[in-house]
């Protein structure tokens, strides 16, 4: 088709396209300031409940394990019953939740509240991935989520320069009572607002009838091996962005001798670095048709070497500095994982195979705050800084060997599995992921 011919699509599609993107970069900010106040929070809730580091990241870790295991329904559901459905269900479970935190009256209370919290956030993923497959063209899909997950950094951002003078003026229990407000606001906000799937041009071919493809239901990607190499590689990234997000409060305190309020500033500093990196991260990826080869593996290797430096760095300006080029490079990283996926899995794949991936990476939301816990408690924060360079070292080994363009992915399932239907059009994926 020539460009002629689709550019009335893209400019009509644009504008739908930049309205769902910028909705959803709110809720996930939302989203995101929701889960990481907690972190800010975290020495305040230890002292409350008396509790070591180990018992503070498991914590944490009970968010990440219900949040982990709700990713995969998350993105059936969303592919069953409809994005908007299910992203306001999930607003309205993990705001609730946020308000209950508040109320939390011993450690296992605690646990049981954030488990509840996590099923409520878990299954928000998925779905919102699906709701910008559903209102972009496979040329704008990239940067629309690099521009959405961009959030997390930034929300990590926002999250000290909010939560530190909230918790410091009002405690950690009533913080979390605003901070469910803002939840249910959003909720209103985005249900008048978003538009329906019919409001956006056609960018994807419509996928046969039901009848005609038995074979392809959501759940058929999970039989898929290739995917799980991708599952491995946000394992690894993922420990970088959740081992640095939990502990960094608590570090700033209990080694560096900050208080919570003058913490605020250095706490933002790396998520803002990230948060520019994720999006150029989506562009880069465009321009490399994926290749993770290319985009992942050598922002790990920097990034792991940063890190190690930053673990051993006897000055707080350099620890800072480190940790900035760690983060950013997790940055750029970030988009490019989910790249080759998401464009060759349009159409009835596209929840399942996002919820997918992100099990992976909130799998290391489980491992990394109660290790790296541990490691506090049983050695120092020097060797609990050592295992997000654990994690950049898997994420860079797993860049090297996953199909690298949507067209190798696709033919990849279509010959192992017999898969039809759900997938990208060949021609179009090759415009997009090149050869």
């Amino acid at each position: 088709m020539s460009d002629s011919s689709t550019a009335p699509a893209r400019a009509q599609m644009s504008r739908v396209a930049k309205i769902t993107t910028g909705l959803l970069f709110f809720t996930w900010l939302i989203d995101y300031f929701d889960r990481l106040i907690m972190t800010i929070a975290l020495p305040d809730v230890g002292k409350t409940f008396g509790l070591n580091h180990t018992e503070e990241g498991l914590i944490v870790s009970a968010f990440f394990f219900a949040y982990a295991f709700s990713q995969l329904p998350g993105g059936m559901l969303a592919d069953r019953f409809g994005t908007k459905n299910v992203v306001a269900a999930a607003m309205i479970i993990w705001s609730v939740f946020t308000g209950l935190t508040a109320a939390a009256w011993s450690f296992g209370a605690m646990i049981a509240i954030r488990i509840l919290f996590g099923i409520g956030e878990g299954i928000f993923p998925g779905a919102s991935m699906k709701a910008i497959a559903e209102r972009t063209t496979p040329r704008e899909r990239m940067l629309a989520n690099g521009v959405m997950l961009s959030s997390n950094n930034f929300g990590a951002a926002v999250a000290p320069l909010v939560a530190v003078p909230l918790i410091a003026a009002i405690g950690w229990r009533a913080g979390f009572g605003v901070s469910a407000i803002a939840g249910v606001v959003m909720l209103i906000i985005l249900l008048l607002l978003l538009p329906g799937r019919d409001q956006a041009a056609v960018v994807e071919s419509a996928p046969a009838p039901e009848a005609e493809l038995p074979k392809a239901r959501p759940w058929a990607i999970l039989a898929s091996p290739q995917i799980y190499l991708y599952v491995a590689m946000f394992f690894g990234l993922d420990i970088i962005g959740w081992g640095i997000n939990t502990w960094m409060p608590s570090y700033l305190e209990e080694a560096r001798g900050l208080s919570l309020s003058g913490s605020a500033v250095l706490l933002a500093i790396p998520p803002v670095v990230g948060g520019l990196a994720t999006m150029a991260g989506g562009r880069l990826s465009d321009r490399l048709g994926g290749r993770p080869r290319l985009s992942v593996a050598p922002a790990m290797a920097v990034g792991g070497a940063a890190l190690l430096a930053m673990a051993y760095s006897p000055s707080l300006t350099a620890f800072i500095i480190f940790e900035c080029v760690g983060v950013g490079c997790f940055g750029l990283a970030f988009m490019p994982v989910m790249s080759v996926p998401l464009k060759a899995l349009n159409g009835r794949f596209t929840g399942s195979a996002s919820g997918t991936i992100n099990f992976g990476g909130q799998l290391a939301g489980v491992l990394a705050p109660v290790a790296m816990g541990f490691l506090v408690d049983r050695f120092s924060y020097s060797a609990a800084f050592l295992f997000p360079v654990g994690g950049a070292a898997l994420a860079l080994v797993m860049a090297l060997i996953v199909p690298q363009t949507p067209r190798i992915l696709t033919s990849q399932l279509r010959r192992n599995h017999r898969l039809e239907g759900g997938f990208a059009d060949t021609d179009e994926a090759v415009a997009v992921g090149g050869n």
